[in-house]
C-alpha cells in the first residue's frame, strides 16, 4: 500500500476525500443534484450526514440522532462490486445490499449521484487512489441474487404463455 494512503481512513473522511477528488465538470453534477437536500449514508458500520451549502462547499458530519428525510446504507462489499463492475445498482438494490429510503425525488437524486461518482471513479486518480484504499485485501466473489427467472416452469405458466401465442417453436434449425 502506497505512504500516501491511509490504512483505515473512516467514512467520514472518505466521503470528504470522494467529493474532493471530483473533477471540477463531476462535482458541478453531483452539487446540482444533491441541491439543498441532505442525507445520511451509511457504510457498514459507520454513517454520516451530507449537504451541500449554499456557497456549493460539502457539508458533512458523523451522524447525529436526529432523523433525515432520506437515507441509503450498504456495505463495502457491494461498492467494491459495483466499483468493480462486477454488480449493477439495480441489481444491488433488486438484492437488497443497497437500501435507499426516502421520498422518491430525494431516492432519484441519490442514485443519478451514485451513477456520477461511479462514472468518474473509473477515469480519476484521485478517486481510484480512494477505491484502492476501500478495497483493502481481495475477499470471496459473490455472485448475484437476483432471481429474474424460476428454475421450473408451472404447467399454468406454459398454458397461458400458449394461449398468447407466446411459446417458443423449440431451437431454431
Amino acid at each position: 500500500m502506497p505512504a500516501d494512503v491511509q490504512a483505515d481512513r473512516g467514512l467520514l473522511a472518505f466521503v470528504v476525500g470522494l467529493v474532493a477528488g471530483l473533477d471540477a465538470s463531476s462535482a458541478a453534477r453531483v452539487r446540482r443534484l444533491a441541491g439543498s437536500r441532505s442525507a445520511r449514508i451509511g457504510l457498514d458500520d459507520e454513517s454520516v450526514d451530507v449537504s451541500f451549502g449554499p456557497d456549493g462547499s460539502l457539508r458533512a458530519s458523523s451522524s447525529s440522532p436526529a432523523e433525515v428525510a432520506c437515507r441509503g446504507r450498504t456495505d463495502r462489499r457491494t461498492v467494491l462490486d459495483l466499483l468493480g463492475a462486477r454488480l449493477e445498482v439495480r441489481d444491488a438494490v433488486l438484492s437488497g445490499w443497497i437500501e435507499v429510503v426516502g421520498p422518491v425525488e430525494d431516492v432519484a437524486a441519490i442514485f443519478a449521484i451514485v451513477e456520477v461518482l461511479l462514472a468518474a471513479s473509473v477515469r480519476l486518480p484521485a478517486l481510484q487512489v480512494l477505491a484502492g484504499e476501500l478495497a483493502g485485501p481481495p475477499g470471496p466473489v459473490r455472485g448475484p441474487a437476483v432471481a429474474w427467472y424460476p428454475d421450473e416452469i408451472t404447467a399454468a405458466e406454459v398454458a397461458l404463455l400458449s394461449e398468447l401465442d407466446l411459446m417458443s417453436d423449440g431451437p431454431a434449425g
